[in-house]
């Protein structure tokens, strides 16, 4: 049996190419494919490979030769892909290479080539072997053979990799991978003496041989506990520099993609987490671990703990005043105080507050705005609007209606969110008023909005909800894909406007908005603790404001 010291180095994500590892029941693999799948297909190949070698059973090279044969062919790898691996069966090693894959053994303070190409070898291991799987690439990027051979100087693998690591990240090491391992026998049949012999004795004799032999007994017992204590230690120490040298390669690789493919980012920082769930009963050091990660995370996401300011409080129009939902157009904040039956208009620009108050404001369920009007909507009675202090209904309760849960203004026309009809409808402005309700969907185009709870528009209509988004431009499903870094968003609002580049996703639960592009690509995302609490937000020049009680924050 044989003591394992293994090491690795991973270079930079391709795209469209994949270099891993696998290091699971004897099996060694170090994989190379240049293009044809992505990072995920990849990683998805070699989680297979360390599920297969679990459950099977090798015992020559030819079974070798054929468990990886027919792997090649399951997952269906492009014609360019590179192996190196190595499966371990007691004292014997069975060696496989395929297309740029290289095996290096050094024995005896000498490097030597053992198999390349599409080729296999076996032989028997000595102590102190120590094999390379890797590729032509990595060799070449090296030096070669004289400088794979001057990083050896019975060093500890992990010395070798911090060695090679800075010299090789400054170079194009995309795609490359290796693996370092070293062998150290056990010797199994080693065992400590537990036999005591006793002769006829006086009394007082049996008694201090009893002592005596209690005493030997607990030398024994502790002797033997240390020596398992320093061998979990030891072992357990390994386990965390190996996973501490994965975790950092992955974050590497996941902060160098971030910018071009969030998803791939995710994947790897999803990756390094795994890792450290491996290690169980190591709580001090996974801490370590878990925050280099969240650190990490933190920094790749652009997450940013933000502080809030008080920005206006409406005490002081009326000490009583609480507003309950914000409504935002070109400057001018609308905020309705139901309980009193009032509409405030807040200019962000001037900080000057005017109000209109109306009875039906107290039955009032959805506010918007628009130029010099003010509208709002009471369930079953129809939409009121607001003109120079007077309130009159503009649209009647529709019987087709179902479940109206937001309303939107935009180029002075009203849309209405109807959640139990599934539907959007669009009422034209006109000189007389606004003209009857038509569905905004072109025909084909509705969906289920039973999850979808905030909708809005900057010119295409934005839809978000239970952790779905959709957006449409002139009624037809537009080309938008979220890449969001949490899964599950229960989206409170989504926000934007004409004069804004950018979307913004509140989720009330967690404490934070996403900001995305306009094509759904994940930017950044803002957390605090009036997030969590508000009643409302709405976006204006950047800033973030933030309704609760009668007071605006500003973000």
């Amino acid at each position: 049996m044989f003591k394992q010291d293994l090491g690795f180095y991973l270079g930079h994500e391709k795209q469209n190419g994949f270099s891993g590892f696998v290091d699971e029941n004897n099996l060694f693999l170090t994989i190379e494919i240049e293009e044809g799948i992505d990072p995920d297909r990849g990683r998805e190949i070699t989680f297979y490979i360390r599920e297969k070698i679990r459950v099977i059973v090798i015992e020559n090279l030819h079974q070798f030769d054929l468990f990886i044969s027919n792997i090649i062919k399951e997952k269906n790898l492009p014609s360019g892909s590179s192996l190196s691996i190595g499966y371990l069966k007691g004292n014997i090693f069975y060696l496989k290479t395929v297309n740029h894959g290289k095996i290096y053994i050094r024995r005896d303070d000498k490097l030597a080539l053992l198999v390349e190409g599409d080729k296999t070898a076996s032989g028997f291991i000595k102590e102190e072997d120590v094999f390379v799987f890797t590729f032509s690439k990595f060799m070449n990027l090296l030096g070669g053979e004289s400088g794979l051979s001057d990083k050896f100087d019975h060093r500890p693998i992990s010395e070798i990799i911090d060695e090679i690591t800075p010299e090789l990240l400054t170079k194009d090491d995309r795609g490359t991978a290796a693996l370092f391992l070293k062998l150290k026998s056990i010797d199994e049949n080693q065992k400590p003496a537990s036999s005591f012999f006793e002769l006829p004795r006086k009394p007082q004799q049996r008694t201090l041989t009893f002592i005596t032999v209690f005493i030997l007994t607990l030398i024994l017992f502790w002797s033997v506990g240390l020596g398992y204590y320093r061998r979990s230690k030891e072992i357990n120490q390994k386990k965390i520099n190996l996973t501490k040298e994965l975790i950092t390669q992955k974050l590497s690789q996941a902060a160098e993609v971030s910018f071009l493919n969030m998803s791939s980012a995710l994947s790897l920082i999803a990756d390094s987490k795994a890792e450290v769930k491996k290690l169980v009963g190591l709580d001090d050091q996974v801490k370590e671990l878990e925050k280099m990660i969240n650190d990490s995370e933190n920094k790749i996401l652009k997450k940013e703990e933000k502080k809030y300011t008080e920005f206006f409080d409406l005490t002081v129009d009326d000490k009583n005043a609480k507003g309950e939902k914000l409504y935002l157009d070109d400057g001018r904040l609308l905020v309705s105080d139901r309980s009193r039956g009032i509409l405030y208009d807040l200019s962000l620009d001037k900080k000057s507050l005017d109000k209109d108050q109306s009875s039906e404001v107290k039955k009032s369920a959805l506010i918007s705005l628009f130029e010099d009007k003010k509208y709002f909507y009471v369930e079953g009675v129809g939409i009121y609007q607001i003109v120079d202090g007077k309130t009159k209904k503009i649209i009647n309760d529709d019987k087709e209606w179902g479940k109206i849960i937001d309303m939107v203004v935009f180029n002075g026309n009203i849309y209405l969110l109807d959640q139990g009809k599934n539907d959007i409808y669009k009422y034209v402005k006109t000189e007389d008023g606004f003209g009857g309700g038509k569905s905004y969907f072109e025909a084909g185009q509705t969906i289920n909005l039973s999850s979808i709870n905030s909708f809005t528009i900057d010119g295409s209509v934005y839809l978000a909800g239970d952790s779905v988004m959709f957006k449409y431009t002139s009624g037809l499903r537009d080309g938008f894909k979220t890449n969001l870094p949490d899964e599950n968003i229960n989206t409170t609002k989504i926000f934007t406007s004409r004069d804004l580049e950018k979307v913004y996703v509140w989720d009330k639960s967690r404490g934070t908005i996403y900001i995305m592009g306009k094509n759904g690509d994940y930017l950044e995302q803002v957390n605090s603790k009036i997030l969590s609490t508000g009643a409302d937000i709405v976006v204006y020049k950047d800033s973030i404001y933030i309704l609760q009680g009668s007071k605006i924050y500003k973000i």
